[in-house]
């Protein structure tokens, strides 16, 4: 297959991406005006979300169809995803001041 052509199964992962980074962008958007606007209630919120997401991939009643090693994983990516979110929002917020 040439540069120039795409693969219908990658053309399958390229879009659900690009999905992806359109809804990134988006909850991006709301975080942001969040941190904005009531920048206490939302770090609050952020903060009892990491533990309501470590809690459910702490059992196995989130994420069932992982093995124990695997929803650790899960739930550690998640917990550090919701960190640097919650870190990243605060700088933008700070830097547009």
């Amino acid at each position: 297959m040439s540069e120039l052509e795409i693969d219908p199964d990658r053309a399958v992962s390229i879009r659900l991406r690009a999905r992806l980074a359109v809804v990134e962008r988006a909850a991006w958007f709301g975080l942001v005006h969040a941190m904005r606007t009531r920048p206490a209630e939302t770090e609050a919120y952020l903060e009892s979300e990491r533990a309501r997401c470590a809690e459910g991939f702490g059992r196995r009643g989130w994420a069932g169809d992982l093995n124990e090693a695997e929803r650790r994983l899960l739930a550690a990516e998640v917990d550090a995803g919701l960190t640097q979110l919650l870190a990243d929002a605060k700088e933008e917020v700070a830097g547009a001041g």
